[in-house]
């Protein structure tokens, strides 16, 4: 697979339909927890921001996260998810893609792009180094409330 013919852009309600045909054609629906209504209704939120790579017009990837806005800094873009289909993952296709992002949030005036990971995520933290991410603490945790009957599947 050739990198240089994966091609990323922001995903908006005028090329959903590309991410909606995607979904479609995964052999596994259930690789990807997303509808298209509620893909419909997230992308109605600016604060909302998704994105996807494609190679031979083919979508093969998609990230999306969040504009938090900041009391003391410009707005910070928090990427909440990475996928990469499962045919096209160790091909570069989440490199690219995650530069993509961090591109975009310096060419539009987000202080600062960020993503939680596990450091048994060798992979996923790899993408991020490379495309300039540091950790720099050791002692970096997360704390997850999980609310029972208000999530999704």
């Amino acid at each position: 697979m050739d990198c240089t013919k994966i091609y990323c852009e922001l995903l908006t309600d005028h090329n959903a339909y590309l991410l909606n045909i995607a979904l479609d054609k995964l052999s596994n629906p259930v690789e990807l927890k997303i509808d298209k209504t509620r893909l419909k209704n997230f992308l109605e939120y600016p604060q909302n921001l998704a994105f996807i790579a494609k190679y031979n017009d083919e979508v093969c990837g998609f990230i999306y996260g969040y504009s938090l806005m900041a009391l003391d800094a410009a707005p910070q873009l928090f990427v909440y998810s990475v996928d990469v289909f499962s045919d096209y993952q160790n091909k570069g296709v989440g490199s690219k893609l995650f530069q993509y992002v961090v591109d975009y949030s310096r060419d539009n005036g987000f202080s600062e792009c960020f993503v939680i990971t596990d450091k048994g995520n060798k992979r996923a933290c790899r993408i991020y180094e490379k495309a300039g991410g540091k950790n720099d603490y050791d002692d970096e945790i997360v704390y997850v409330i999980k609310h029972e009957g208000t999530g999704i599947g």
